[in-house]
């Protein structure tokens, strides 16, 4: 295990136990690659700073599980990535509303809907990933699931860095072409699989 990796499983733990000091230092570890890949999806810094708050909210709330997470990094992003999932989920709801209505916001049962949208989402995920070939599953799942980078897939499965990437470029097409097909927003489906590779 690098030092690096090794340096941040141990903040983990110390956040674990009630730290507030290694929190903060996870904190300012992370917040700059967040906010690059966040601002990249909002295009708001304000937006960004909120979402941020949130997944670091939800780092402490859930910080009993902390020393059960191999992939600070992975787990971090993934959480990052629900809660801009969520949000952005929520404007295009409001867009439609809004179309729908002639300008008067109509938010009734928005959340209920957002739970079915949410779980038809992810039931179509693990369709189209049930879909895919054996190796390029295995790939996909130790990558998405997993949270192992490229070159740990590699040494994993034996295969050359170069085999592990295209494998996972043509296995995102793959999923987002057939949940493309099953009517799902396009904008959802870029934060799904943002920083897989």
């Amino acid at each position: 295990m690098d030092s690096s990796l090794s340096h941040q499983r141990h903040l983990l733990l110390q956040i674990e136990q009630g730290n507030e000091e290694a929190f903060a230092e996870l904190y300012k570890l992370y917040v700059p690659a967040l906010s690059t890949f966040l601002t990249s999806l909002t295009h708001s810094s304000a937006i960004t700073d909120e979402l941020i708050q949130d997944t670091f909210l939800q780092v402490w709330l859930n910080r009993d599980k902390l020393s059960t997470i191999e992939n600070p990094k992975a787990w971090l992003f993934k959480i990052a990535s629900h809660i801009t999932y969520n949000f952005l989920r929520r404007k295009i709801t409001e867009r439609k509303i809004l179309d729908q209505s002639d300008g008067f916001l109509i938010t009734t049962q928005e959340g209920v809907e957002d739970v079915y949208y949410t779980r038809q989402l992810f039931r179509a995920v693990n369709e189209a990933v049930n879909h895919l070939s054996p190796q390029r599953k295995k790939i996909y799942l130790l990558s998405r699931e997993g949270g192992l980078t490229i070159p740990e897939i590699a040494q994993k499965l034996g295969l050359s860095h170069s085999t592990v990437k295209n494998t996972l470029v043509t296995s995102l097409e793959q999923i987002r072409n057939y949940l493309k097909s099953k009517g799902f927003d396009v904008i959802i489906l870029s934060i799904l699989f943002m920083n897989i590779i």
